[in-house]
């Protein structure tokens, strides 16, 4: 794999998916390895015609979990021009939210946050145009576009007590019926 990444070479795997008993041979165009929620996966695109139209070829994007690669050669053959193109860089793919499953691609994200529980959003903010601004002596507001994955309403949940979202008002709800089911859980 690290090799079909080095020189842009497409790769033959052979893949389990998880649904199937048997595992099935196919091309990929690699284009990197990508950590997402404690795995490790190969993303990279299928075969497809080169088309002019970069949600087109978006939908070729895939992700392999690596542990689910039961073997893998390099094929002799360069990826084809399209493959590099800026739409598909693995900075554009993360931040479109293609690396990992997604409800829809980017959002803005408002959040009313603890004073306390922010300081690691300084740290390590949420997105390159991330902004936080003081509400009060006990809370802060921050805004970011980020991509609208189930990570990211996971980790709001985690948040619980200490964060609110404030928009967009699909994410609230789904976090408020999480937290609503939590608390089903521990009623007597």
């Amino acid at each position: 794999m690290h090799q079909a990444l080095l020189n842009k070479s497409q790769l033959c795997i052979v893949y389990q998916n998880k649904w199937q008993q048997q595992p099935k041979q196919r091309v990929v165009y690699p284009k990197g390895l990508v950590f997402i929620d404690n795995m490790m996966y190969l993303t990279g695109f299928n075969p497809v015609d080169e088309h002019i139209d970069d949600e087109v070829l978006l939908k070729a994007h895939r992700n392999f979990a690596v542990n689910r690669i039961k073997g893998a050669v390099l094929i002799d053959k360069p990826m084809p021009d399209w493959v590099d193109r800026d739409a598909f860089t693995l900075n554009h793919l993360h931040k479109s939210g293609n690396l990992e499953p997604t409800n829809s691609h980017e959002i803005k994200l408002v959040l009313k946050v603890q004073k306390y529980a922010c300081q690691h959003l300084f740290e390590r903010p949420l997105a390159d145009n991330q902004q936080i601004e003081r509400i009060d002596d006990n809370w802060n507001r921050v805004t970011a576009t980020v991509a609208n994955t189930q990570r990211l309403e996971d980790w709001l949940v985690s948040m619980s007590q200490l964060a609110v979202v404030e928009a967009p008002n699909g994410l609230r709800a789904a976090v408020r019926d999480r937290l609503l089911s939590a608390i089903e859980l521990y009623k007597d």
